[in-house]
C-alpha cells in the first residue's frame, strides 16, 4: 500500500506555496493528511483546531503551528465556528541549495522563543501583503527567504535515528497505511479484521494502536469520515438523506441519522436546513 500524499505545487516565482483558506465547520472535517513538505499554518481570524501526530490543540488568532515533513495532521475550525488561515508549504528543493541534508532535518520552534516571535511577525506581513499588486512577488520572496533563514539558523535539528535511546516519536507508519486504505474504501463495508490484515497486525493490537496514535478508534474515524462526505453530498450535490447514506458507506439511513445526531445534535435534514438558512442570511 502506497501512502497517499497531498501534492504541493509551487508558484514558479515564489519558493513556497502560499494559500489562504476560509474554513467553516459546516462539515466535520475528519480526513488526516500528510505530505513531504513542512508546512506553517497561521490563524488570521477565528480559532482553529489543529491535530498533529495524534495530539490536538486549539490555535487562536495570531498563533501558528508548524508541521514537519510527513507529520500526520488535520486543521479545521473549532466546532460551530469559522476561521481564516494562511498556509505556507516549504520547497525542499529550494532549501536544499542552502542545506543539503534537508531530508534529515526537522524544525523545532520551541528551541528559540525569539524565533517564534520572528515567525509570527513574518506571517503577519505575508498575510497583509496585497498579492494583486504588480510587484507583490518581490516582497513575498523576501519574507519567505527570511522565514527559511530564521528556521534554518535557529530551529533546525536532525531527526533521531530509529534506534535512538531517547524517547522515540510514536510510529505512524501503520496508521498511514490504514488511513490511506480507509480513505479509499470508506464507501463500502470495512471490518476490523480487514483493516488489521492490511497492516499485518492482529485486530486487538491494531485497535489499541490506532486509538493510541490518532486519539480516535478505527470505527469512530470511519464513521466520521462517512458522515463528512455524506453531509457534503447533501449540501453541495443535493443528495437525499437516503442516497447520501448509501453512497458513503452507511449500513442504512438510521446509522447515518444516529451519527449525525452524535456529531451535530440534529438529523441530516435538520442540519442541511440550518446550514442553508445560515448561508442565505
Amino acid at each position: 500500500m502506497n501512502y497517499k500524499y497531498n501534492v504541493v505545487s509551487y508558484d514558479k516565482n515564489i519558493p513556497a506555496t502560499i494559500m489562504y483558506l476560509n474554513l467553516s465547520s459546516d462539515t466535520h472535517k475528519t480526513e488526516l493528511q500528510w505530505h513531504r513538505e513542512p508546512e506553517l499554518v497561521y490563524v488570521i481570524e477565528g480559532d482553529s483546531e489543529c491535530c498533529r501526530n495524534g495530539e490536538s490543540r486549539v490555535l487562536h488568532c495570531g498563533d501558528f503551528i508548524l508541521f514537519n515533513s510527513e507529520d500526520v495532521h488535520l486543521v479545521r475550525p473549532v466546532h460551530g465556528g469559522s476561521c481564516r488561515l494562511l498556509c505556507i508549504n516549504f520547497s525542499f528543493e529550494y532549501i536544499r541549495m542552502f542545506c543539503k541534508p534537508i531530508d534529515s532535518v526537522i524544525f523545532d520552534i520551541s528551541r528559540s522563543p525569539e524565533a517564534k516571535n520572528e515567525v509570527i511577525e513574518l506571517m503577519k506581513k505575508i498575510a497583509s501583503t496585497d498579492d494583486e499588486s504588480d510587484y507583490s512577488s518581490l516582497i513575498l520572496i523576501s519574507y519567505i527567504n527570511k522565514l527559511y533563514y530564521v528556521l534554518l539558523s535557529k530551529c533546525m535539528c536532525f531527526r533521531r535515528s530509529a534506534n535512538s535511546s531517547s524517547s522515540p516519536k510514536r510510529d505512524f507508519s501503520y496508521a498511514k497505511t490504514a488511513i490511506a486504505y480507509i480513505n479509499e474504501n470508506y464507501k463500502r463495508e470495512i471490518t476490523l479484521d480487514e483493516i488489521s490484515s492490511v497492516v499485518n497486525l492482529s485486530p486487538s493490537y491494531f485497535s489499541k494502536y490506532f486509538k493510541n496514535v490518532t486519539q480516535v478508534s478505527f470505527s469512530e474515524y470511519l464513521a466520521s469520515l462517512r458522515l463528512e462526505n455524506a453531509v457534503d453530498d447533501m449540501l453541495n450535490n443535493n443528495a437525499t438523506v437516503s442516497a447520501a447514506a448509501m453512497e458513503n458507506g452507511f449500513a442504512n439511513v438510521k446509522s447515518f441519522i444516529t451519527q449525525c445526531k452524535k456529531i451535530y445534535n440534529c438529523t441530516p435534514a435538520q442540519y442541511k436546513k440550518q446550514v442553508t438558512k445560515r448561508n442565505s442570511a
